[in-house]
């Protein structure tokens, strides 16, 4: 009975540990400036009226993906 109380104990210890994996780390400040600077292109290419100049950032950007 000990027996299964202990083993029960370290598999419920091994299994929790695994649940929940460490926090992702912060972006540092370039990161978060490239981030920005993607979505922001993003954004401006999801619209649907696009001058020229805008066609050809958005073509440019989808050649860089």
């Amino acid at each position: 009975m000990i027996d299964r109380l202990i083993l029960s104990a370290v598999l419920g210890a091994v299994g929790w540990n695994g649940l929940y994996p460490e926090p992702p780390k912060p972006l540092t400040a370039e990161q978060l400036i490239k981030k920005g600077r993607e979505q922001s292109i993003s954004n401006v290419c999801a619209k649907k009226k696009k001058t020229p100049k805008v066609r050809e950032l958005c073509a440019k950007w989808e050649k860089h993906q």
